[in-house]
């Protein structure tokens, strides 16, 4: 009786162990029609935004920060002695519209980059009084744009808002003394030229 269930065991074992082997050989293929992506496709619609300095790659608003923080930093070697009175971010949907109030003796230096999908440049207005001035502000430039303001009255920092894009503004405000203000010494009157 003991032999009896041994053979009827026998042949379910190596069913199963024939069937078992089939199913391992195919552990690695994918199923017909079902190959491997090359690229793994995006899995939410943040995913799908690309920055312009790396254009195959997801735009991510912490790596957006992380490279603005780093074209700001780019200044802080240029041998100058800047003290920060500020700094702020925003979104290009909610644009930048910040005075400053400018007291003091030493010059101001407004430091400001931006990093975006799909906007290749933001427009930035300087006013002081009845003087105006605006600049392009190249998105994803690897050094923030430098405009000198002397000190006296307020000034007021205007970037415009997008509402198409996918971005952020980061600036900082810092002080230098006259003599480490390098090139134009007043970007809202305009140095001509």
């Amino acid at each position: 009786m003991h032999l009896h269930r041994l053979r009827r065991l026998v042949p379910l074992g190596a069913a199963l162990t024939i069937l078992l082997s089939g199913c391992a050989g195919d552990a690695g293929k994918e199923p017909p029609g079902q190959g491997t992506p090359s690229v793994k496709p995006p899995e939410t619609h943040e995913e799908l935004k690309t920055s312009p300095p790396d254009s195959g790659r997801p735009w991510e608003s912490d790596d957006a920060m992380q490279r603005a923080e780093r074209a700001l930093d780019a200044h802080d070697e240029d041998g100058s002695d800047p003290q920060r009175a500020g700094s702020g971010s925003a979104h290009i949907a909610s644009g930048v519209n910040k005075t400053f109030q400018a007291p003091g003796k030493r010059w101001y230096r407004l430091d400001i980059t931006c990093d975006t999908r799909g906007v290749e440049e933001l427009t930035l207005t300087l006013t002081r009084g009845d003087a105006e001035q605006a600049y392009g502000i190249g998105c994803g430039d690897r050094e923030a744009d430098q405009f000198n303001i002397p000190p006296g009255a307020p000034f007021t920092a205007r970037v415009d808002t997008v509402r198409s894009g996918t971005g952020l503004v980061l600036w900082r405000l810092n002080t230098l003394a006259p003599g480490d203000v390098d090139g134009c010494d007043d970007d809202i009157d305009g140095c001509g030229g």
